[in-house]
């Protein structure tokens, strides 16, 4: 003799076996796009560093110089404050001290999708090393921005073409 309750047990179990599969699939959609969703919105900087030749409107065509440049790539505008070369090993910063009349002026807010240019002559870079840092290399140091809200940025990887 069959027990009379066995089946719809059974399919009663399937169903809430099918609605809890239907809650975890939707617990785990949701949370990746809180994930996706708060990275965009927030303060999300990437740095990146280059050799550049900017060329003025009038004058003489300068030397060579490091360009640092912070790209907002989130949804939210965020200051940059300042930026700098920080040496290995917890060592300090070197800043630049004068300002570079093909650099943008700081503090600047950066608006979503845009970026700036940091300018600092090869010459003064290489001159601020071997005076604040001769045992470093320019293949160390890692460019940097700091934010408004003092979060520090680096760039991906180490190293300035000096």
């Amino acid at each position: 003799m069959s027990d009379p309750f066995a089946l719809p047990a059974f399919i009663v179990a399937l169903v809430g076996l099918i609605i809890a599969v239907i809650g975890a699939l939707t617990g785990i959609a949701s949370l990746w796009w809180q994930i996706v969703t708060r990275r965009k919105g927030a303060h999300n900087v990437r740095v990146s560093v280059s050799s550049a030749l900017p060329v003025p409107s009038t004058g003489a065509i300068p030397d060579w110089q490091v360009c640092i440049s912070p790209a907002n790539i989130g949804a939210a505008p965020v200051a940059i404050t300042g930026w700098g070369l920080e040496m290995p090993d917890k060592r300090g910063s070197l800043v630049q001290t004068k300002y570079s009349p093909f650099s943008d002026t700081l503090p600047h807010v950066l608006q979503p999708g845009t970026s700036i240019s940091l300018f600092w002559p090869q010459e003064e870079v290489r001159l601020a090393i071997s005076t604040h840092a001769p045992d470093v290399k320019a293949a160390s140091l890692r460019p940097y921005v700091r934010l408004g809200t003092g979060e520090t940025i680096y760039a991906r990887k180490p190293g300035v073409p000096v």
